[in-house]
């Protein structure tokens, strides 16, 4: 069942048009990936989505409720979350200071909320005390996506979530991604690695130019040879 879907969506930055008509779609507890060159139009898709974009046209709708244009709080209590490229933590918090500040919205309990977010992420719960500045930038990763998943959300947009990172820390990060999806959230993934991306996908889609090139399982994307030689290196 579809949990997510763009369908035609225009949008850009002011009358600068970046997407031209692309269309995605995402299931329940699936992983879609989405790749292309720079400046295809995958970040802006991922802001529009979520609302920090208004589409010049298209809809976008969300577990069957028609969303186009709604800001972001008002996604994040239906269940959509985006964690950005950058910017993305509070470096002077420590680790759970910052979880909590995920669930700022919230009333009542949220030891619940913490407490499952830990399990996803061992590796937090040992850290919690510490201030995430002085975190490698996987662990800060893992923090970013925790804080997200303190609202309990039933898909996860994540823009670049290894952009930067050692690639001795790229796999943690994939790992978290696979944690995550097998916990019963859906991912929507923008990923410069595509070929470890698209290994852990359920489906991909790449974009050229602001428009669908090709859509596909993830195994057919990484053994289609055009889109290899075009963008996965080989």
């Amino acid at each position: 069942m579809r949990l997510l879907e763009a369908r035609d969506i225009h949008s850009g930055y002011g009358d600068m048009e970046v997407l031209h008509g692309v269309s995605v779609e995402v299931g329940k507890e699936e992983i879609v990936t989405i790749i292309g060159p720079n400046g295809a139009g995958k970040s802006t898709l991922l802001k529009t989505i979520f609302g920090l974009l208004r589409p010049h046209k298209g809809e976008i709708s969300l577990d069957g409720r028609e969303v186009t244009g709604f800001p972001p709080h008002v996604l994040v209590r239906l269940g959509m979350c985006y964690v950005p490229q950058v910017d993305n933590v509070f470096p002077s918090l420590t680790v759970q200071e910052n979880l909590e500040m995920g669930a700022f919205v919230l009333r009542g309990d949220i030891k619940p909320r913490l407490e499952r977010v830990y399990e996803l992420f061992p590796l937090l719960r040992r850290r919690r005390r510490q201030r995430v500045g002085k975190m490698s930038g996987g662990e800060r990763q893992m923090v970013a996506m925790g804080r997200a998943l303190m609202l309990d959300p039933t898909i996860l947009l994540l823009d670049e979530p290894t952009a930067a990172l050692a690639p001795n820390l790229v796999e943690n990060v994939f790992q978290s991604v696979k944690a995550i999806r097998d916990s019963g959230v859906a991912i929507l993934i923008v990923e410069q690695n595509a070929k470890q991306s698209l290994a852990i996908s359920d489906r991909g889609y790449v974009l050229v130019d602001g428009r669908n090139r090709f859509q596909g399982t993830g195994r057919e994307i990484l053994e289609n040879e055009e889109i290899g030689k075009l963008f996965l290196g080989g």
